[in-house]
């Protein structure tokens, strides 16, 4: 059994759960559709252009190892491009009202239709250009209505504005678009009031229509999107052209400006040519001026230069004298001190020397008595005083040279 997942061309994505779904229902994917499939509320994959069942069910093989059959649910998508019309309105800051039509044509991918299952979640099962225009109308119209509230509307309606602000309406709506799904391919603003009315009759017609689903309905539909089509083609073309137009009716004005400013140019020429030339003069003897003064700081801070070089080899040599008057005073007083060293050792000789003759007549005397006592007591103290003398010579030799 053949399965179609749409009953007229208005719709753009539908999400059909496979309860809705004739069993062993087949499908044909054309380049320009796109399926979703999920199972279980997950989405297993989506694919395009192919033939195939929609929903098959487990075999005997798989009941046996007690596989069943998973809730499956599709997200069907018919890629586009889709035309969006969105009317902005609103006034500008001169107080001058701003009234166009914007044609946006948006479409969807293999990659991006899984965003699309935004809309079920939010309870909308069908998705047509309706749902997708009141989705962003609100968005797209206060950004408009921003950009181009500070211009004429002169200026709304050049070239450059438009592209512009289609550029302004596709950033503005980018993250909107992207997290439902569908993509910005292009677009052009239609400043003519009577197509815009005309483009948004025909839409309204066409919805029409679609909600009706009388028997001719898709056939009128087909025409009808044909001619659309024809029509969009025409208008699109014809607000180039104006806008062209407009164009070239503001390049005329700027060549009029352009050429009263060149006769004006023509006649104040001598007064520029002798203000120039004055001007060059100034600058010859500015330039002149200033390459003296550098020459003068040149020379100058040569001459400092060599200043601090001799006032630096001054201090050196001040510096150097002052060392060498250091060393001969210390010179000096090292050999004055070694004299009083010298002085010093002779005069311990000398005592030193006393001493020991001194010491060496004492323990003669002490020797003799202690040899020719006939009393015990008497040589025991003699030699205890001889003891004591030589332990005294002794300590006088050692501390003799100390220096203190």
């Amino acid at each position: 059994m053949h399965f179609r997942w749409r009953d007229n061309a208005g719709i753009i994505a539908q999400y059909i759960l496979d309860s809705k779904i004739p069993r062993a229902a087949e499908v044909t994917l054309k380049p320009n559709e796109v399926c979703v499939i999920l199972e279980d509320g997950r989405v297993v994959g989506s694919v395009s252009q192919q033939h195939m069942e929609v929903s098959p069910q487990v075999g005997a093989f798989g009941k046996l190892f007690g596989r069943s059959n998973p809730k499956r649910s599709f997200m069907f998508a018919f890629t586009g491009p889709h035309l969006i019309l969105i009317q902005v309105k609103g006034m500008s800051n001169d107080g001058e009202e701003i009234n166009c039509l914007l044609n946006l044509k948006l479409e969807i991918t293999r990659e991006s239709a899984p965003r699309l299952l935004t809309f079920p979640a939010k309870g909308t099962l069908t998705v047509n250009s309706m749902v997708i225009s009141d989705l962003i109308s609100s968005q797209a119209n206060s950004a408009a209505v921003q950009f181009l509230s500070h211009l004429s509307s002169n200026e709304m309606r050049t070239t450059e504005i438009s592209e512009d602000l289609i550029f302004h309406i596709r950033n503005a709506l980018k993250q909107t678009l992207e997290e439902n799904g569908l993509l910005f391919r292009n677009g052009f603003v239609t400043w003519s009031m009577s197509l815009a009315e005309k483009q948004l009759q025909q839409q309204a017609e066409i919805n029409r229509l679609k909600i009706e689903k009388a028997q001719d309905s898709e056939k009128q539909e087909i025409e009808l999107n044909h001619m659309i089509e024809s029509e969009q083609r025409k208008h699109e073309i014809r607000a180039r052209m104006a806008l062209v137009g407009i164009s070239a009716e503001e390049s005329a004005k700027m060549k009029l400006d352009l050429e009263r400013l060149e006769r004006s140019a023509t006649i104040d020429f001598e007064k520029y040519r002798k203000d120039l030339a004055l001007s060059e003069f100034k600058a010859e003897a500015a330039r002149s001026n200033a390459l003296k003064d550098a020459e003068t700081n040149v020379e100058l801070a040569r001459l400092e230069s060599e200043r601090q070089k001799a006032l630096g080899q001054f201090e050196m040599e001040k510096s150097q004298q002052k060392k060498v008057q250091a060393m001969e005073m210390f010179e000096q007083v090292q050999a004055r001190k070694r004299e009083r060293m010298q002085m010093k050792a002779e005069q311990e000789q000398q005592r030193l020397e006393k001493h020991s003759e001194a010491s060496k007549n004492t323990i003669s005397v002490l020797e003799n008595i202690a040899a020719s006592s006939k009393d015990p007591a008497v040589q025991l103290e003699a030699l205890k005083q001889l003891a004591e003398l030589r332990k005294a010579d002794v300590e006088g030799q050692k501390d003799a040279y100390t220096d203190n």
